[in-house]
């Protein structure tokens, strides 16, 4: 009977859905900024992923963006995107770099950007009234989770240049600052500025 219970089990392995998981040692690497306390949880979490997406960049590809297909607000918008299976491509061929590190002037660069883009109600990258600086930028519209900001940036679906992908995994850029804010035409905007 064991011997029968045992082949039963290795033949259903591929279809229990057995998932691997993020080790503590690899969440407590890529959690730069969770003593940060001013930071919101979205804030964080999307740093976090990042970071995951960065130090480990094929374990992300099966763990997260294999699992990944959209939002709970805007459903599997994602499970046919060309975009994320090449973030899967991407992810399996990259090396691993540097987790990006808090950096308060790219936070307060962030912050401004988001507000002013909040209560405008505008999109995209140009500023008015907050300073503009020698840094790498993204922007991200509706998503109030740090997941679906991370995944929106490093998927950058229908965004042929993937400069959001780019960004956010160049080995480069050492330094991170990110703000989400109350955005009065998408709910929401998070912006996150980058730097050597």
């Amino acid at each position: 009977m064991r011997t029968i219970t045992f082949i039963l089990l290795l033949a259903l392995i591929p279809f229990l859905g057995i998932a691997q998981t993020w080790s503590k040692e690899q969440l407590t690497k890529a959690n730069t900024v969770k003593d940060i306390d001013f930071l919101t949880d979205a804030e964080k979490e999307a740093i976090l992923y990042i970071n995951l997406a960065r130090l480990y960049p094929k374990d992300f590809a099966s763990i997260v963006v294999a699992n990944y297909f959209g939002t709970e607000r805007y459903g599997d918008y994602l499970k046919d995107s060309e975009y994320r299976k090449s973030l899967i491509t991407h992810l399996n061929s990259m090396q691993p770099v540097g987790a990006l590190v808090f950096e308060m002037e790219l936070y307060e660069n962030a912050k401004c950007f988001a507000k002013e883009q909040g209560e405008a109600g505008t999109i995209g990258h140009d500023r008015i009234n907050c300073p503009k600086g020698n840094y790498a930028e993204c922007c991200s519209y509706g998503m109030d989770k740090g997941i679906d900001i991370a995944m929106q940036w490093l998927i950058d679906d229908k965004v042929p240049s993937l400069g959001h992908r780019i960004n956010c995994l160049n080995g480069s850029y050492t330094k991170v600052g990110i703000s989400v804010n109350y955005h009065k035409a998408w709910q929401n905007c998070a912006v996150a500025d980058f730097i050597w």
